[in-house]
């Protein structure tokens, strides 16, 4: 027998095939939404759900209304696959998976839970997970404890505390959603929604603005200005050199055009195949790898007295940048404008 999901569990768990069939039951289509006041209403929703995922706010707040909290999750993942920023799909992404893992863990009806973790492939209360599942999820943990090195495995099993077992399971969640999108938009789709994706994007920059400031290449660390003198003289960087120089650069709000440029004396250069590769890493990767990463690459060079208090180089970068603007302001050396 079919299990009975109720509409307001549907906003819970948008993702459930059970959403599409409530949704197409009430002719609601994603096409051609600009026609009607509706319509545009669910979209301006929308742009406010993916701002919340912009803002690093934890849970989009539920919606009194079913059918818009279900809509603007489908319209919010459209947007952003319109958009086509890794950025802003991962934000999207732990946004959502934090709250459809606080709903899961609070759910009391057990069938549904049953039916949401099967669909989503995770599951709860063990108290184990297998080594390469625990190795997937903790990669992107920095504290020592989350290595592999440092837990206790029997049996192929690692083994994790109830909390522990909250954080590995809403990065299941997360990685899930992430690996979703983009999806495939139809040029039509992105045509119509174009005005409400360049709101989107205005407040990514703006946010982008905010967390890293102007750019500032004084701040950049060793590891990163290496790695842009190579380019700039001409050495052919590696590929794992290319990609943490180019998803940092990313990072801190450079464009495709201002990476390439950097990368345009190199040798092999290619216009079209650098281009392709920028725009490749920019889409489908998040960030810049952290330290121990980039040491394990061989990239991690010049390192100073900032390295040292420094595990990631957007880290750096954040430390580097406070420590030049304090300088300046006690000199009075005015801060840097934006460059064109």
């Amino acid at each position: 027998m079919r299990l009975a999901v109720e509409p307001r569990d549907l906003t819970h768990y948008p993702f459930l095939k059970e959403s599409r069939e409530f949704l197409a039951a009430r002719g609601i289509k994603m096409y051609d939404l600009t026609a009607s006041a509706l319509g545009r209403r669910y979209l301006d929703a929308a742009v406010k759900r993916v701002q919340c995922a912009i803002d690093g706010k934890e849970i989009y707040p539920e919606s009194p209304d079913v059918v818009a909290d279900i809509v603007t999750y489908v319209l919010a993942r459209v947007l952003a696959s319109c958009i086509k920023d890794r950025n802003l799909i991962e934000r999207l992404a732990r946004m959502e998976a934090k709250r459809i893992y606080f709903y899961i863990h609070g759910e009391e009806n057990e069938k549904l839970k049953s039916h949401v973790c099967e669909t989503l492939g995770i599951t709860f209360g063990l108290g184990t997970m297998p080594v390469l599942r625990y190795v997937e999820l903790a990669s992107t943990a920095r504290e020592p404890k989350w290595r592999l090195i440092n837990r206790d495995v029997d049996a192929g099993q690692v083994q994790i505390s109830d909390d522990e077992q909250d954080t590995l399971l809403c990065e299941r969640i997360r990685k899930i959603l992430a690996s979703q999108l983009p999806l495939t938009i139809p040029p039509s789709m992105e045509h119509e929604f174009a005005p409400w994706c360049e709101t989107i994007t205005t407040a990514l920059q703006e946010r982008t603005l905010a967390e890293f400031g102007v750019i500032d290449e004084s701040a950049y660390p060793p590891c990163i200005q290496a790695l842009i003198a190579g380019a700039v003289a001409g050495v052919n960087l590696t590929h794992s050199g290319r990609f943490a120089m180019t998803a940092f650069l990313s990072n801190i709000g450079m464009t495709p055009a201002q990476v390439a440029g950097i990368l345009a004396r190199s040798p092999d250069f290619n216009p079209d195949m650098t281009m392709y590769q920028v725009d490749h890493i920019m889409l489908h990767e998040y960030t810049t790898p952290a330290c121990q990463t980039m040491l394990t690459y061989g990239i991690c060079v010049n390192r100073d007295s900032l390295c040292d208090k420094a595990s990631h180089p957007l880290g750096y970068y954040r430390s580097k940048k406070k420590q030049l603007e304090h300088r300046r302001l006690r000199v009075g050396v005015p801060a840097e404008k934006p460059k064109e």
